[in-house]
């Protein structure tokens, strides 16, 4: 099988009591028909080729996951076109980011949130971060480390949608390993 590229971030994979080698994380996605299934990093983030598009629903690899793992896995994909866009986004200022020691970070939702959400979400983001909201992401430079950020990134995520968080690095690099 062949197919096109794509990249499922999965939330809280390998944290707390949530434990799985990459051997327990990458079965279901082949046992859901998917080729050439890859791990990057031991955090949730999988690759994958799929020649149909109706296959690469979140909801239903989700349903599998979480009869796999034993616990739900909320599964956020993208395409290798979209990811490669986040990769090479410049959502912040030259100035943004000599300002902060903080990395950026994207969070991926299920869907783009409305503009009255994201002006809500907005309200919310403490004068020394910056969150930019972009379709079905948002990116967040944290003026230091994310632990250490007043944002209230619970508040955020029931104002514009659950999401998964990486640092864009992380994304960078899974392109940059996988985009074929």
């Amino acid at each position: 099988m062949s197919g096109d590229r794509h990249f499922a971030f999965l939330r809280a994979i390998n944290t707390g009591t949530r434990r799985l080698t990459n051997d327990q994380l990458l079965a279901p996605f082949c046992e859901l028909g998917f080729a050439d299934v890859a791990a990057y990093q031991a955090a949730g983030n999988v690759t994958f080729l799929c020649d149909d598009p109706d296959l690469v629903d979140e909801r239903r690899i989700e349903a599998v996951l979480a009869d796999a793992y034993g616990f739900p896995a909320p599964t956020f994909v993208r395409t290798a076109g979209e990811v490669r866009e986040i990769s090479t986004a410049e959502p912040f200022s030259a100035a943004d980011l000599a300002g902060t020691t903080g990395k950026v970070q994207v969070a991926f939702l299920r869907a783009t949130p409305t503009p009255e959400a994201v002006d809500r979400a907005l309200s919310i983001v403490p004068p020394e971060d910056r969150l930019v909201v972009e379709g079905n992401h948002w990116y967040w430079l944290p003026t230091g480390g994310v632990s250490t950020s007043e944002l209230p990134v619970g508040q955020v995520e029931s104002i514009l949608g659950e999401t998964t968080m990486r640092t864009v690095g992380t994304v960078v690099r899974m392109v940059a390993k996988f985009d074929d």
